[in-house]
């Protein structure tokens, strides 16, 4: 799909989380992490659905989920941006991941992702870009720009720097051009799994 101003960056709702989980199984179904956490990708979606419901719908209603939306209300991509956090307070457990969640290797392995994270957080209080993904169909609509841009955006009005981890080459240089820089050593997982970049974007007040 080429570009369109049409898509628009919103805050979601309630109302939106029977919408917002199908659309978000579909768009980390080829997302690194999830791929090496739940290997088989024919077992990813009912392996990690109920998962996903529990924290989107407490994210959507802690204010944490935006949204990218097209003409009709089709949801095209989505992120959760976990605000302020630091060191020495995580993520409420109902927003953060957890082993019990899943059983076997995805549940062991899903603990490594959380824990090799939460040791590497900088301690002060920022903006935390914990995902943020696109549906396959609509990639190239610019959903994923829109999204980036309001919430970076939101963390400029609030004079907060913004932390993420990229999950793939393309995805950190894509956060370099957008103000981010390489913030410690790079995390490798364990078993082949993918390498994680720490990424920091400094505040900048009134968005210059």
């Amino acid at each position: 799909m080429s570009p369109t101003l049409a898509v628009r960056a919103r805050r979601a709702v309630p109302a939106d989380v029977d919408a917002l989980v199908p659309a978000y199984l579909a768009a980390f179904a080829d997302e690194a992490v999830l791929s090496w956490v739940v290997p088989d990708p024919t077992d990813r979606a009912a392996r990690t659905a109920s998962l996903f419901r529990d924290l989107l719908h407490a994210a959507v209603h802690d204010g944490q989920v935006i949204v990218a939306e097209l003409p009709g209300g089709t949801l095209a991509g989505m992120s959760v941006w976990q605000r302020p956090i630091d060191a020495t307070s995580p993520p409420a457990p109902a927003t953060r991941p957890t082993a019990a969640a899943l059983d076997g290797l995805p549940g062991r392995r899903l603990a490594t992702v959380t824990d090799t994270v939460a040791a590497h957080r900088p301690k002060e209080p920022h903006l935390y870009l914990a995902s943020i993904g696109v549906r396959p169909d609509l990639r190239g609509c610019g959903a994923g720009g829109v999204i980036l841009a309001e919430g970076l955006r939101t963390a400029d009005a609030d004079g907060l720097p913004t932390y993420l981890e990229a999950s793939t080459g393309r995805s950190r240089r894509l956060y370099l051009r957008q103000g981010f820089h390489d913030h410690g050593r790079p995390l490798a997982l364990p078993d082949g799994g993918p390498v994680l970049w720490p990424m920091w974007r400094p505040a900048r007040p009134g968005g210059a």
